[in-house]
C-alpha cells in the first residue's frame, strides 16, 4: 500500500489502483476508502479483520466478533474469513471490481510488497526480520493482504484453495519422491 498505480486505463476500463481495484477519486484511496480511513489503517478487509460489519468500527483483535470464528470453537476458519471478505466487499459495493483479472493483479502487487520488505537484505538480516516489531508488523500486514486477495480470487473463480493445495501436494509427492522412495513421475502434471 506504499504506491498506488497511476496511468491511463486500457480502452474500455476505468483507471484503477489500490487494494480493491476501484476507480480513483480525489480524496479517496485507490480502493474506494476515504484517505482518513487509509491513514487510520482501515484500508482493506485484511486490515479491518478485527471489525466485522456488524461489530462496529475496528479496535477488536483479529477474529473477534462473529466472522472467521468457528461456532463455539473460538478458532479462526478459512470459510469464516472468506465469508467476512465477501460481506466486507458487498457492504461497500466492491463486487463489480473483484474480477479474476483485478484480484490476480492485486494479489501480485501485494506479494511484491511482501518481497519488498526483504529486498536487498542479507540472508541473516532476512531471518531476523520478525524480531524487529515495525518490520514484523509490515510482514503480517502484507501476508494478510496476500491471503485476503488469494481467498477473494478463489471465491470469484470457484476454487477451493485447501482442496487445490492438497491435490498439488499429492502430485508433488509423486513427482518429487523423498530419497529412497520409488519415483512415480509424470512431467505432464504440474
Amino acid at each position: 500500500m506504499n504506491e498506488r498505480a497511476k496511468g491511463p486505463a486500457e480502452p474500455g476500463e476505468a483507471r484503477v489502483s489500490g487494494e480493491a481495484g476501484v476507480p480513483e477519486e480525489p480524496g479517496v484511496s485507490g480502493d474506494g476508502v476515504p484517505e482518513e480511513a487509509v491513514n487510520a489503517g482501515m484500508a482493506t478487509g485484511a486490515r479491518e479483520a478485527g471489525a466485522s460489519p456488524a461489530a462496529g468500527q475496528g479496535g477488536e483483535s483479529p477474529g473477534a466478533g462473529r466472522g472467521g470464528l468457528s461456532p463455539g470453537a473460538g478458532q479462526l476458519t478459512l470459510e469464516g474469513l472468506r465469508l467476512r471478505l465477501v460481506e466486507f466487499a458487498a457492504a461497500r459495493r466492491w463486487e463489480p471490481y473483484h474480477t479474476p483479472k483485478n484480484l490476480a493483479a492485486a494479489l501480485s502487487v501485494e506479494a511484491g510488497e511482501l518481497l519488498e520488505i526483504f529486498q536487498w537484505l542479507t540472508p541473516e538480516q532476512a531471518a531476523a526480520v520478525m524480531s524487529d516489531p515495525e518490520r514484523a508488523h509490515r510482514v503480517r500486514d502484507e501476508v494478510a493482504d496476500v491471503l485476503a486477495y488469494l481467498v477473494q480470487f478463489c471465491t470469484t473463480v470457484g476454487v477451493d484453495p485447501l482442496e487445490a493445495l492438497a491435490a498439488k501436494i499429492d502430485r508433488n509427492e509423486h513427482r518429487f519422491p523423498a530419497p529412497g522412495v520409488a519415483a512415480d513421475v509424470n512431467h505432464d502434471e504440474a
